[in-house]
């Protein structure tokens, strides 16, 4: 074989090999990031999202990639943005779309949902198209869901965005005013109802603050006091969930019903009185970390005692206290609602007199209690 015929006939393979190599390159799958859906029901929720997860796989230039939301980058809120809003791209990495999703029930019939799918180009971090699958169950949502991804998809070829015209449709009519709904191991409710128990392993109490020249009795300074306490408390989220920040804040009111045991002085035989008091307390309360099952939240506040014995009185016509302190806890699947322990500390800005004595001390106490609250209305 001469040379010439030898470079003719490679010549002929590669030509012959050249639409291979083209339509191999451009069959290659791309990357469909699937972030996990908002709604009011999980089950739904993972029905539906595996229906999704077949869908894009049987589309075929694309593959599904389920993205994880137990272990969120730093600029990601709890549960991910809302699907209307383009996902961070450090929870999408490198895959080049994105999709996601909301499902609501339908206002005249419960059972029947809409599941709403956003479709995003991460490279732009713009929305491609959005459209609506609609179904009662797993199995109409398996039925609508191809030719729906087949619609959604197209754009991407069209360079579409939003309702329909080519890179210029209106997005506005697809997000403004929608209720969408957070979904995660221990959602985010607008009012929780709560109770804890527990003690005062330290009571100090200081010297009245009278001036000088007052010696205090010393059956009524710097004693260690035993307490046990009990409270019920409600709390009322201030903003919802989309705000930054802001949205970790609750006001809490709660009433504490605290029993003092008699502190005993050796020296002179002779022991302190056994107090009972109501207390009211408001607090401004924010929840400093949440990830997964655990609640980590700071607070302080403000509370006003009611003696109800008689021989305690106090020198204020309304005595005011200060709270601050923090609660750690979570949930314990199955169970519902959040187990949590609370850690504070408190102080007395007016006297408390023991009239039978006429003495007076000022109380500092730090409480350590363990309580549960259940939640309601979850943020939308």
């Amino acid at each position: 074989m001469s040379p010439k015929t030898l470079k003719n006939l490679l010549f002929s393979l590669f030509l012959l090999y050249l639409p291979l190599l083209v339509y191999s390159q451009s069959n290659r799958a791309q990357t469909v990031a699937l972030v996990p859906f908002w709604g009011p029901d999980d089950n739904i929720i993972q029905e539906f999202g595996e229906e999704l997860y077949k869908g894009v796989n049987d589309q075929q230039g694309f593959r599904s990639v389920i993205i994880d939301m137990t272990d969120l980058p730093e600029d990601v809120p709890e549960g991910g943005f809302p699907p209307y809003i383009c996902p961070a791209p450090s929870l999408i990495k490198s895959n080049p779309i994105a999709l996601t999703g909301e499902l609501t029930p339908d206002p005249d019939d419960d059972e029947y949902w809409h599941l709403r799918l956003y479709l995003w180009e991460m490279a732009d971090t713009r929305l491609v198209f959005s459209d609506e699958v609609v179904g009662y169950d797993r199995q109409e949502i398996a039925y609508a869901m191809p030719s729906t991804l087949e619609w959604l998809f197209s754009w991407l070829k069209r360079g579409g965005r939003g309702s329909g015209e080519d890179g210029e449709g209106d997005t506005s009519n697809l997000y403004g005013g929608r209720q969408v709904f957070i979904t995660t191991s221990m959602p985010l409710q607008w009012i929780y109802v709560g109770a804890r128990v527990g003690a005062s392993p330290l009571r100090l109490q200081d010297p009245p603050n009278f001036g000088t020249g007052v010696i205090p009795d010393e059956r009524y300074v710097e004693n260690r006091f035993e307490s046990i306490n009990a409270s019920l408390a409600a709390s009322i989220a201030l903003f919802p969930e989309h705000i930054p920040f802001f949205s970790r804040f609750e006001i809490q009111v709660e009433g504490t019903f605290n029993y003092d045991f008699e502190a005993y002085d050796k020296a002179k035989d002779s022991t302190s009185p056994m107090t009972m008091t109501v207390t009211p307390a408001a607090l401004l309360k924010f929840q400093a970390y949440r990830h997964g099952n655990m609640l980590f939240s700071l607070f302080g506040g403000a509370y006003t005692p009611f003696t109800l014995n008689d021989n305690i009185a106090y020198s204020n016509l309304v005595p005011i206290g200060w709270i601050a302190g923090l609660s750690f806890g979570g949930k314990l699947d199955p169970l519902p609602g959040i187990f949590f322990i609370d850690l504070r500390y408190s102080s007395d800005e007016f006297n408390t007199f023991v009239t039978k004595d006429e003495e007076a001390f000022r109380r500092r106490a730090v409480s350590i209690s363990v309580g549960y609250q259940f939640g309601f209305i979850t943020k939308r």
